[in-house]
């Protein structure tokens, strides 16, 4: 069973969509290897939290169970650990999940195909174009119906 972040999903789902290859980055977090699994296997189960998880274990930034890095294209800059809880406390009201739900990747999607009306404005991140997001949210996701 996984432990994921809600955005952190969607994120994979977005680039999924937009094409973005999934390679190792500079940070050492595991978003390849993580994508690389739940896009071969629709039925993996996850547990969803508010906090670190699978994906950031094995970065550089993650000290004592928290993100030590900052956003800092945002005026003032932003610990990314209060912006990310914030974000995935948003997502949790906004499907009507609670943290340490458990359930299949491919229900999770289900989900979100439920709410993708107005779901730009929970998930887009700072400086990224709305429009942009969503639409490669939604190729993501009819990329993924093909796979089921």
């Amino acid at each position: 069973m996984l432990t994921l972040r809600p955005h952190h999903l969607l994120d994979i789902v977005t680039h999924h969509g937009g094409g973005t290859p999934f390679r190792p980055h500079d940070y050492g977090h595991a978003v390849h290897t993580v994508a690389a699994t739940v896009l071969a296997d629709l039925d993996v189960r996850i547990r969803f939290l508010v906090g670190a998880d699978d994906i950031c274990a094995p970065c550089r930034h993650l000290h004592d169970g928290k993100c030590a890095d900052v956003l800092s294209q945002l005026a003032p800059p932003v610990s990314k650990q209060d912006y990310n809880d914030g974000l995935d406390r948003q997502l949790f009201a906004y499907f009507g999940m609670t943290d340490g739900q458990v359930m299949t990747f491919r229900e999770y999607l289900g989900i979100v195909r439920a709410h993708i009306d107005g779901i730009e404005h929970v998930c887009t991140h700072p400086k990224e174009d709305p429009t942009k997001r969503r639409a490669n949210l939604i190729r993501g996701l009819e990329k993924l119906r093909g796979v089921s």
